[in-house]
């Protein structure tokens, strides 16, 4: 571990999940770095009045960089922020003025390479910034008919407002997955690292998806679809499964897919998903050592929010996992 200036710490660590830094602070200096991939430090004037404190960290998920802080006084912000990747931020907390318009907590920020960002935070505020290549941004955009024309990826700059019905969920969601990434992803296996990554590019490309509203086609017939996907999932083992991928697998848009599993087997694909990720951690449970714990076997899984985790667990099997893996060792 190397203490940097202003007291940034550069951790090292192995895996797919990398925590490159992670920090708190007292100088509004820092959030010169407030973005990993930005070529020189970004201007920073500091406008709100009194002592500042602040977090940040740096996390890299695959080949998707993630960036995400907190602080607590208004601040000026201007500069690049990557040179090669598109920036997708969101605001977790508090609003801010970037350019010529307003954004507010889950608004999405789309900012194209190589392009300048001038922004106002009007007082403190918390963050998740996202990096993607272009290739894997829109790839992972494909099977959404007409993603990839959204005009914001045609202008340097832009905001897209998010779906205020689900605004303060999809802000919840991606606190707790970038909490549980700083903390427990050098530990994450590849798979389980895959899925959180869907599950953050998901969540950050929402309100683009919610600007091109369609029907999919129904490219194969409802039972063959979901047989396929069921086939698909079971050849996967016990690894989690993202929507995305079998959306991009099956070359199908999610209500495409949705509508399908409600008619084959009566509750959505999302749903169908969980119990059987709910289903592989009962079976982990049941077998495992005495060094299993659940909190672990939950997250490898992909639950990260464990008092909802455990609420499905014992609706699902009418026990909680703690007596599932009780059971286990009393054997």
């Amino acid at each position: 571990m190397t203490t940097l200036e202003f007291g940034v710490e550069l951790l090292s660590s192995g895996g797919i999940v990398r925590v490159q830094q992670q920090l708190e602070f007292a100088d509004f200096e820092v959030l010169r770095d407030a973005v990993q991939d930005a070529p020189t430090p970004m201007d920073i004037v500091q406008l709100g009045q009194g002592e500042m404190a602040g977090t940040l960290a740096h996390l890299s998920v695959g080949s998707v960089g993630i960036s995400t802080g907190s602080f607590t006084r208004g601040v000026r912000q201007r500069g690049v922020l990557s040179t090669n990747r598109w920036t997708l931020g969101m605001l977790l907390g508090s609003s801010a003025l970037l350019q010529h318009f307003e954004a507010t907590p889950g608004d999405l920020i789309v900012i194209a390479p190589d392009q300048e960002l001038y922004s106002r935070f009007i007082n403190g505020n918390h963050y998740a910034t996202t990096l993607v290549a272009p290739d894997e941004l829109f790839a992972f955009l494909a099977t959404q008919p007409g993603a990839q024309d959204v005009a914001a990826w045609h202008q340097p700059t832009t905001m897209l407002a998010s779906d205020r019905a689900t605004t303060a969920a999809n802000v919840k969601q991606m606190s707790m997955i970038l909490a549980a990434l700083t903390e427990h992803g050098p530990k994450l296996s590849v798979d389980a690292a895959d899925f959180f990554k869907r599950n953050i590019l998901e969540l950050v490309t929402a309100p683009v998806r919610d600007t091109v509203r369609y029907r999919g086609a129904r490219v194969l017939a409802a039972a063959k679809l979901v047989r396929e996907v069921d086939r698909y999932m079971i050849d996967a083992g016990s690894r989690p499964i993202h929507i995305s991928e079998l959306c991009a697998h099956f070359s199908v848009g999610r209500r495409t897919l949705h509508r399908a599993f409600n008619e084959v087997v009566g509750i959505s694909p999302i749903a169908f998903m969980r119990r059987k990720r709910l289903g592989d951690v009962h079976s982990v449970l049941l077998t495992g050592g005495p060094d299993a714990t659940i909190k672990d076997v939950a997250i490898e899984h992909g639950f990260i929010e464990l008092g909802r985790f455990a609420g499905a667990y014992r609706r699902l099997f009418g026990e909680l996992p703690s007596q599932t893996l009780r059971r286990a060792q009393h054997r």
